[in-house]
């Protein structure tokens, strides 16, 4: 029981845990072009551990940003992280629901392997630690704002709430540009964050928003400029009508607010001079809040960022399952 798609050959689900691992590499003598002993033994070759920023939106669905060619929802943020980095065209959700979609993310972990933690609205059991509590009990500083690990409950063995995701950042607020979109500042709380974090210290920051989940301001995308006829598909499944159409625009004012936050957070990062030691994955939980995408566990969107990527601006067809690290990895590298 893995929930993987029939048609994508299993051994390529471990590609993404392979690559996110040789990606993560936090220790204090990171891997350059060099293999580390030979870095290691040249005076001075020290490269500072990279910062980490997830950037996870709520019930977002493969397709629905303009790198992948949607002219109904515009991601210029998301696709410069596409452009700067490597996307995924055929990623996956091995449970499409929030909590253990996210359990899986944080442990690397299938969630049939997770007990409680593989269920929605449920116990993160204590034994099971994600990257990030391991990031931050070897010196990263950590936060989140916005939705990180949930819904749920994430105590220690002695009952006491867990920083599963970090220290939470909230104190900013914003008005919202539609009904139902949440008035958190994401960006502006992560600006306290960055400020927060000692000098000299890596950080991990887990940028989660509320949206695109349900429910949507009614007519919002017409009323910020949209046109139902901007929409050059309308899957089968649903009924093509001015209803379902503007549903599907008030759901991209949605992306577009969790892609506005993300520009305004990559600047931030530009101004302080950290762009480039960032590892940057931006993704979501799992599809859409629609009929069939979501029971079916659709396929996601991943982009992500950082200087040794690789070839910039590339994509990856080959199948991707969204555990992004598994916990031999983190054990290796952190």
């Amino acid at each position: 029981m893995r929930f993987l798609s029939p048609n994508v050959p299993s051994m390529r689900y471990r590609w993404a845990s392979l690559l996110f691992g040789l990606c993560l590499l936090t220790s204090p003598l990171l891997r350059s072009p060099a293999t580390a002993d030979e870095a290691a033994d040249e005076p001075g070759n020290q490269i500072e551990r990279p910062n980490i920023l997830i950037a996870i939106a709520d019930d977002w669905s493969y397709g629905h940003a303009s790198a992948y060619g949607c002219p109904w929802v515009n991601t210029p943020n998301f696709d410069r992280v596409a452009k700067e980095g490597l996307l995924f065209n055929n990623a996956y959700t091995p449970n499409a629901k929030c909590a253990p979609s996210r359990a899986i993310i944080l442990t690397g972990r299938y969630s049939w392997q997770l007990e409680q933690a593989g269920n929605h609205m449920c116990f993160f059991p204590a034994k099971f630690g994600g990257y990030v509590e391991r990031l931050a009990a070897d010196g990263y500083f950590t936060g989140f704002t916005g939705k990180g690990w949930g819904p749920g409950y994430a105590d220690d063995a002695d009952g006491n709430r867990r920083a599963i995701t970090g220290k939470g950042y909230s104190k900013r607020k914003a008005q919202p540009p539609a009904k139902m979109i949440s008035n958190n500042d994401y960006a502006g709380n992560f600006g306290d964050f960055l400020t927060d974090v000692p000098d000299g210290k890596p950080w991990a920051f887990w940028y989660g928003t509320t949206e695109p989940h349900r429910g949507y301001e009614y007519g919002a995308g017409v009323r910020m400029g949209k046109k139902t006829s901007d929409i050059d598909h309308v899957p089968s499944y649903w009924p093509d009508n001015e209803t379902v159409r503007n549903d599907m625009l008030d759901y991209a004012v949605e992306v577009e607010h969790y892609d506005n936050h993300l520009g305004r957070i990559l600047e931030q990062l530009e101004q302080a001079g950290q762009l480039d030691n960032t590892l940057i994955v931006a993704t979501s939980d799992h599809a859409c809040h629609f009929p069939v995408p979501k029971d079916k566990r659709m396929t996601n969107r991943i982009t992500f960022r950082w200087r040794f990527v690789g070839q910039p601006g590339s994509s990856i067809p080959d199948a991707a399952l969204m555990t992004l690290w598994t916990s031999r990895d983190l054990r290796r590298r952190f």
